[in-house]
């Protein structure tokens, strides 16, 4: 059985619920296995929740796996592919990664959680800008260094950081019910990212202590900013920011060719300079996202600079202070309204028919790992099923084709016929002729 406590298990079914604590697990084994092969032959009608959390809004059901093994006639519990990182942080079936592909791009050590809660987060560079010290001080400067014959990464990148960020957020989670409640504005972006960055540490350092959250210049988050600048400043921390691509005019390009970071949510931060080999990756590494950003898509930025500095200018005879920063790297994700990310403008499609259809899904995130490894998107509301994946395939190139039937076959042995769905962008009028979706559960 995996580390971590054990929490009472539900079972719901047409002949009622019933709930089996630790004690029940445990020493009431015949039973139990009972209970574990009925749900496991009666998936469609039988369900099997954790109850580590308080179930008290829609969604937050946290489902179970029953499988089983037909050499030894054994049957387990685990937790879904993408539940993982739902359950509390001390239950058996919580993990830092909500799927296990995820935890498979990064090296041990990368990412982990302490008994507090808290994640430890290894960088490529260290906020605190010192001299080098002894190579296992993750702090020091330069931590990590890239080996091409390394498989698994040997730091986060800031792409990672910020799908790490959003997914445990639960940003890239959407319900219906959640238009009835606060409405994904930049307040509430700013909150969720406040949050979450009071939870991770990047060696030594608080993230919270040194991200600025994005916001308008009079909003709840400019003050703290401030604060933030003015004690990375003193104490030569560098920052992390993140904040919104100001919407593409001919002007915001000459500002990015020019050297400046375009950012349209900057209440309290500094004014932010990319040198050239800093923006040369970025066209690189992001030229998808730029290009949509220059078709009229939402982009947010991530960026971590070199430690502030401060000057003065004089101004009808008055010092007054100007503060910049160099960027040292940039990542940048297109999202839409509602801040799902995304990966394509068919995804846009197929996302804004899903909110508009009053569909709940979870857009799985990538981090920095390869292209091939997730769904485009995971349907949660289909009637005897966790979820449903959905997958768009968008080229037709002979390399696309040939891992397109890749997909399709691994979908096909791992949920089984009709119970994935796709869409072929690329047909003839494939927008007018977008699949139905499995049927909502009623």
């Amino acid at each position: 059985m995996a580390k971590g406590a054990v929490f009472p298990v539900q079972f719901t079914g047409s002949k009622g619920v019933i709930n089996c604590d630790e004690s029940f697990q445990k020493n009431e084994v015949v039973e139990w296995h009972r209970y574990l092969r009925h749900a496991r032959n009666n998936r469609k009608t039988v369900s099997v929740s954790c109850l580590c959390q308080p179930v008290c809004t829609e969604g937050k059901i946290l489902r179970l796996k029953v499988s089983h093994s037909e050499a030894t006639d054994r049957y387990w519990l685990s937790a879904w592919p993408y539940e993982g990182s739902r359950h509390a942080e001390n239950c058996r079936f919580y993990s830092v990664w909500s799927d296990k592909s995820q935890a498979s791009i990064y090296e041990a050590g990368v990412v982990t959680t302490g008994a507090d809660g808290m994640f430890k987060i290894r960088l490529p560079t260290g906020l605190q800008k010192k001299e080098p010290k002894a190579p296992d001080d993750d702090n020091a400067e330069p931590v990590v260094k890239t080996s091409a014959t390394t498989k698994r990464k040997p730091a986060m990148q800031l792409l990672g950081l910020l799908h790490f960020m959003w997914e445990q957020a639960e940003i890239n989670v959407w319900h219906p019910a959640f238009e009835l409640k606060k409405s994904r504005g930049t307040a509430w972006l700013g909150y969720r990212l406040d949050n979450i960055s009071g939870r991770i540490r990047i060696g030594k350092t608080l993230l919270s202590d040194v991200m600025l959250i994005p916001g308008n210049r009079d909003g709840a988050h400019s003050k703290p900013n401030l604060q933030k600048l003015r004690a990375a400043t003193k104490n030569k921390k560098r920052l992390v920011v993140v904040s919104q691509l100001v919407s593409w005019t001919e002007k915001t390009e000459a500002r990015l060719n020019s050297g400046m970071l375009p950012l349209g949510l900057f209440g309290g931060f500094p004014e932010l300079r990319i040198p050239p080999d800093a923006r040369a990756r970025c066209e690189a590494s992001f030229g998808r996202e730029l290009g949509h950003w220059r078709k009229g898509a939402k982009v947010i930025a991530i960026a971590e600079t070199d430690p502030p500095i401060t000057t003065f200018r004089h101004v009808d005879g008055k010092p007054v202070p100007s503060t910049r920063c160099e960027v040292i790297d940039i990542a940048l994700m297109v999202v839409s309204p509602r801040y799902i990310p995304l990966d394509s403008g068919y995804e846009a499609v197929i996302e804004n028919k899903l909110w508009a259809e009053q569909r709940a899904f979870i857009k799985p995130l990538r981090y920095d790992g390869g292209e091939d490894v997730f769904p485009d998107f995971l349907l949660t509301d289909v009637g005897g099923e966790e979820f449903v994946p959905l997958e768009v395939f968008g080229m037709n190139t002979p390399e696309y084709l040939a891992r397109k039937a890749l997909k399709q076959a691994h979908y096909e042995e791992e949920f089984g016929e009709g119970r994935w769905w796709s869409w072929d962008a690329t047909a003839r009028d494939a927008e007018s002729a977008i699949p139905d979706f499995p049927e909502k559960k009623k």
